[in-house]
C-alpha cells in the first residue's frame, strides 16, 4: 500500500502530466489509477507484465502516453474499441477509466497477463469492457463476426499486422490508432487503408517524443464515401 504522502504526491504527479498533454483527470478517476498502478507492481513481482517498474515511468510512460489518444482523435460517445497486444492493458485500461462511455474489448494472447486483465477490471469496477485471451486470428475465428469497431489501438503491434490482420474488424472508416516512437511511413499503405493524421507530442518530464498515427479503412476499397476526419 502507498503511504498517504506517497499516495498524494503520486496522484499530483498523475493529475500535472495529464495536464500537460491537455487530457484532465478527475480525483475519482485518480483514485482508480492509483489503484491500478498499486495492483500492477504487486502482480509484477511475480509475472513479467512490464518492464517500466518506478512509479513515475509507469504514470507517464504507460497512463499519460495512453491518455494521449484522446489528444489525437476525437474518439466520439459510446465508441466500440478494440485493444489490440494490450499487455497489461495499455492503452486500453487509461482510455476506459477517463472515458467510462467507452465499449472497450482488450485483446491479450498471454495468459498472466490476460488474468491481471480480468482482476483488474473486477477490482475497478470497469462497466463494458471484455477480456479476450488468445490472439487476433483467434478473435476473429471465435468473435461475433457482426460486431465491428469504430476503433482499434495498439502500442505494442506492428502496424503491418494490424493492416492485415484486423482491418476486418473495423466498422466503415473505422480508425486505427497506432503508438509510436517516430511517425510511420505511409508510402506503402496497403489497399483500403488511408493516412488520416500524425499526432507527435512530448511525454511530462523529459521521457521523450512520442507519435499517435491515425488511419482510417474503407471496407470496400472501391467505394467513394469520404473518411470522416478526426
Amino acid at each position: 500500500m502507498f503511504h498517504v504522502e506517497q499516495r498524494g504526491a503520486l496522484g499530483h504527479l498523475l493529475q500535472e502530466s495529464s495536464k500537460i498533454i491537455g487530457v484532465t483527470i478527475e480525483p475519482d478517476q485518480t483514485r482508480l489509477f492509483l489503484v491500478y498502478l498499486e495492483q500492477l507492481k504487486t502482480w509484477n513481482q511475480s509475472f513479467n507484465l512490464t518492464a517500466i517498474t518506478k512509479d513515475e515511468e509507469i504514470i507517464v510512460k504507460h497512463f499519460i502516453d495512453s491518455l494521449a489518444a484522446l489528444q489525437a482523435v476525437n474518439i466520439e460517445p459510446g465508441s466500440r474499441v478494440l485493444d489490440i497486444g494490450t499487455g497489461a492493458g495499455f492503452p486500453g485500461i487509461p482510455l476506459k477509466i477517463v472515458r467510462p462511455d467507452l465499449c472497450m474489448t482488450l485483446i491479450e494472447p498471454a495468459h498472466k497477463k490476460s488474468a491481471f486483465l480480468h482482476f483488474i477490471v473486477g477490482l475497478l469496477r470497469l462497466k463494458n469492457v471484455e477480456v479476450f485471451q488468445g490472439t487476433v486470428e483467434l478473435f476473429r475465428s471465435t468473435q461475433r463476426s457482426a460486431i465491428l469497431y469504430d476503433y482499434l489501438t495498439t502500442r505494442a503491434l506492428n502496424p503491418s499486422f494490424i493492416f492485415q490482420k484486423a482491418h476486418n474488424l473495423l466498422c466503415e472508416c473505422g480508425k486505427a490508432i497506432i503508438y509510436s516512437a517516430t511517425p510511420l511511413d505511409k508510402n506503402s499503405l496497403p489497399e483500403g487503408w488511408n493516412f488520416v493524421s500524425d499526432y507527435t507530442f512530448q511525454l511530462p518530464h523529459a521521457y521523450g517524443s512520442r507519435t499517435i498515427s491515425v488511419f482510417s479503412h474503407l471496407r470496400d476499397a472501391s467505394s467513394l464515401v469520404v473518411p470522416r476526419g478526426t
